[in-house]
């Protein structure tokens, strides 16, 4: 591993991954995501731009990385007889566009089996169910993919989580949901006590702390795709922020699905 995805993307003079490239990164991750949760019962929990590493496809850069480090040693330190610490170098850059496949990296934060509970995810990335204190499932890796993707292809988050006054707010995050994804399924409200905080027994927004629903829109949010393209990505991500668990397709099914199809192995 040699560099993540978020270094890729800011190679680019807009600092945005291509649609090629967001693609092929997305493509690579979810078939990770196909067989950490359908074959190894394992939920990642922490998929952020970090976390995604490319492998080394031109190996002239190890050769340019010993000459380096011959011709200009790294710093070291001498901490006793049999401990030095060196300095880290960077490989560089590969040649003629190698950049090596996406890896989904760092499994700290990962979960083995099927229903969890407790806070995970980054506060940007969390998924509803996360958010009010219900049992969570690997449908939080698709939610966490689907934030992602705005990341990499508009270099802003999805969500803002802030309040007026610029703090972090769950509930103004709840709110973002709701104007993206309108009102939640009165049945899924029930699944916890936690959601009575914002909404009220007919399932209605409360404006809880005086936190209205913004006025946001997935379409509007995506400002680099256009015509039928623009609509099969739209679709694509609709099929992953839902309120409900299992109505998010799994990995397995969004390699399927008609944005990524040139994309298909």
């Amino acid at each position: 591993m040699h560099m993540t995805i978020r270094e890729l993307q800011y190679q680019n003079r807009s600092k945005k991954l291509t649609e090629q490239l967001l693609k092929w990164t997305l493509s690579n991750v979810l078939r990770a995501l196909s067989f950490l949760h359908d074959e190894a019962g394992v939920i990642h929990t922490d998929i952020n731009p970090s976390n995604i590493m490319l492998t080394v496809d031109d190996e002239s850069l190890f050769a340019r990385f010993e000459m380096s480090e011959a011709e200009e040693p790294s710093p070291m330190k001498i901490i006793d007889d049999t401990r030095t610490v060196y300095g880290s170098r960077k490989l560089g850059l590969p040649k003629d566009a190698l950049w090596g496949q996406p890896v989904l990296c760092d499994f700290g934060e990962a979960r083995i089996g099927s229903l969890h509970s407790g806070l995970i995810q980054p506060e940007l990335y969390r998924a509803p169910e996360v958010l009010f204190d219900m049992s969570w499932s690997s449908a939080v890796d698709i939610w966490n993919v689907a934030v992602l993707i705005w990341d990499l292809l508009e270099n802003r988050h999805l969500f803002s989580a802030r309040d007026e006054n610029h703090a972090t707010s769950a509930t103004a995050h709840v709110a973002e949901m709701v104007a993206y994804l309108g009102l939640p399924p009165r049945e899924y409200l029930r699944r916890s006590d936690v959601t009575k905080n914002v909404f009220d027994d007919q399932g209605s927004w409360k404006g809880a702390g005086g936190i209205k629903v913004p006025s946001l829109s997935l379409n509007g949010a995506e400002s680099v795709l256009n015509g039928e393209n623009k609509e099969n990505f739209l679709e694509f991500v609709r099929t992953m922020l839902k309120w409900r668990p299992e109505d998010r397709k799994r990995a397995t099914e969004l390699l399927t699905e008609p944005w990524l199809q040139d994309m298909a192995s």
